[in-house]
């Protein structure tokens, strides 16, 4: 048997440009989808920041988008609110003790007084001067009382408010007695 040696072809066997191309199609591929799914742009994962501007730089009045934008107002410190309790619950001395309450909490205060006559309430009732909803609103939640305890004040007022800007008609659910 005879043997016939192949030709050398002068060098290590080269891999196929074929492989090489795929290689490098397939990595681009995968760079490409990739990139997208990190992308900040607004196009890939949507990653919410905190909002840290706390300054209010609506306008009352200033529209946005086709609305009326107005932030609403912050309560006034109690300091700033005068309230004044008129006693329509029929407890003697309860107006008083509502006062003083109200004032060791912080509140100025009109001297306490009584609903008119034939006037008794079961619920307390909160009736804000205008311009001073919210600081009703926090009266009420600081008392106990539900939100509808807030209610429009009367014209002319059940009682003489005395500068107050917060009218509180003390109904026997809050009286003490």
């Amino acid at each position: 048997m005879q043997t016939t040696e192949r030709p050398h072809t002068g060098g290590p066997a080269r891999p196929s440009p074929v492989r090489g191309v795929v290689l490098v199609a397939v990595a681009a591929v995968l760079g490409f989808f990739l990139l997208r799914a990190v992308d900040d742009s607004g196009s890939g994962i949507e990653v919410a920041t905190p909002d840290t501007d706390t300054s209010d730089t609506t306008v009352p009045g200033e529209t946005t988008g086709g609305s009326e934008t107005t932030a609403a107002p912050e309560p006034r410190p109690p300091g700033e609110v005068t309230v004044i309790v008129a006693n329509a619950s029929g407890v003697q001395g309860a107006a008083t003790q509502m006062t003083e309450r109200l004032g060791a909490a912080g509140y100025l205060y009109a001297p306490a007084g009584n609903a008119p006559e034939g006037t008794e309430l079961a619920t307390t009732e909160i009736l804000p001067a205008a311009g001073f909803e919210s600081e009703a609103a926090r009266l009420a939640g600081e008392m106990g009382l539900p939100s509808e305890a807030v209610k429009p004040m009367t014209d002319p007022p059940p009682v003489d408010l005395a500068g107050a800007n917060i009218l509180v008609l003390l109904g026997t659910d809050l009286a003490e007695g």
